[in-house]
């Protein structure tokens, strides 16, 4: 295809580090790759904040005028006539072919409503926790108005799992808008390295014997990291002598620490950021979470529900079999008894009982981590970024070459 000007509106952005973030800092690497001219337009603090860490970024920055989003709370008209202003004033200065932003409120509300005038073509990207069982959350009466409002007007909405895109057809977005892409692991990456876990493993004071158990996820609600929490409790108290460990990893979990403190060693708090390496594009997920991947024997995540976890496909192509919870977000990309198990979510219970059934069976553990490395295969950067291309030329009335 014609190589495009791409302006990517974010929200939020680096070096702020969970999946959106990470997935867009990926995907603005791969299209700038193929020929695009990528610009990324983010709050101007994290536009700062990534300046100072002076990255070699294969794409352009630019910063979006502040306060704009935040005005939709109280003063919605009086917003979206800001916002417009402030995205023609940006398509003027870069003259982009195309408009990709993220997260459905605010920026996708404001990209729609913009986009509905300006005949600009463009698309918006759901991450999950914006849509993902939206009815039954109470979200604030004012976000979900102006996303039934606004989303509509979109030139695509994309979705990262057909659930996801039943949520934003309950929306009142047209069928034939809504296009499911999910997201994408580079899965050379995380292939199993032995001298890494065994590095690793000395230094989180980890034993050969021990069987280790690995969350990544942020502490928040929607993550039940407190089912997590007592499941591992129950596992460790049914057998005082089983040399098991969980490590969880993610931001503000170090938090949770009081909860489990007289477990001692046997659980571990991490939060890994992202990394500054000077003049080399940044690679993402960072490299220390790579490798705590490969020092783990499982993957354990307790969602209450997912957009589409990329730490669960990054476990997987790791070669960990997974114990999960059987939810939207889940249970697409988990074949359960295959990949790992599945348990019902907020039951610290059965939870604790299929982390025991994954350590006592090593034949299990094995055929699972083997399926679970096949299974992520599917989830491959090349695919992903070319369902982008397709749907960019689709929106435009570009031919694909």
């Amino acid at each position: 295809m014609k190589p495009m000007r791409l302006g990517i509106l974010a929200p939020t952005f680096l070096p702020k580090f969970s999946g959106a973030e990470v997935f867009h800092h990926n995907l603005a690497v791969h299209l700038s790759e193929r020929g695009h001219a990528v610009t990324v337009i983010a709050p101007r603090r994290q536009v700062r904040a990534l300046q100072e860490l002076r990255w070699k970024l294969p794409y352009a920055l630019e910063t979006y005028p502040a306060n704009r989003w935040s005005w939709l709370k109280k003063h919605q008209a009086f917003a979206f006539w800001a916002n417009r202003r402030a995205l023609n004033a940006l398509q003027k200065k870069h003259r982009f072919d195309f408009w990709h932003s993220f997260v459905l409120y605010p920026s996708g509300v404001v990209l729609a409503d913009w986009q509905s005038r300006s005949r600009i073509p463009g698309l918006v990207r759901a991450v999950g926790d914006d849509v993902s069982g939206l009815p039954s959350r109470g979200h604030k009466t004012h976000v979900e108005e102006a996303m039934r409002r606004k989303l509509p007007l979109a030139g695509a909405l994309v979705a990262l799992s057909s659930e996801m895109a039943d949520d934003l057809a309950a929306l009142g977005v047209p069928r034939k808008k809504i296009h499911i892409i999910p997201n994408a692991v580079d899965a050379e990456r995380f292939v199993p390295n032995l001298e890494v876990r065994a590095s690793v493993r000395a230094e989180l004071g980890i034993k050969d014997g021990d069987f280790l158990f690995l969350c990544v996820a942020r502490n928040h609600p929607q993550k039940d990291l407190s089912t997590l929490l007592q499941a591992f409790r129950l596992l460790v108290s049914s057998a005082p002598g089983l040399n098991v460990r969980l490590v969880i990893a993610g931001r503000d979990v170090k938090s949770l620490h009081g909860q489990v403190a007289d477990l001692g060693e046997k659980i571990r708090f991490l939060e890994v950021s992202s990394e500054s390496s000077g003049d080399a594009v940044p690679p993402m997920p960072p490299q220390k979470l790579v490798d705590l991947y490969r020092a783990a024997d499982a993957f354990v995540l307790s969602s209450l529900l997912e957009g589409f976890s990329s730490a669960l496909v990054e476990a997987m192509a790791s070669g960990l079999p997974v114990v999960a919870t059987d939810v939207p977000g889940i249970r697409g990309v988990v074949a359960n008894g295959r990949d790992g198990l599945l348990v019902p979510p907020g039951s610290p219970r059965d939870l604790s009982a299929a982390m025991r059934k994954l350590m006592k069976d090593p034949a299990l553990c094995l055929a699972a981590a083997s399926s679970a490395r096949s299974s992520a295969a599917s989830y491959n950067w090349p695919t992903v970024v070319e369902a982008y291309e397709k749907l960019y030329c689709e929106l435009t009335g570009q031919r694909r070459r």
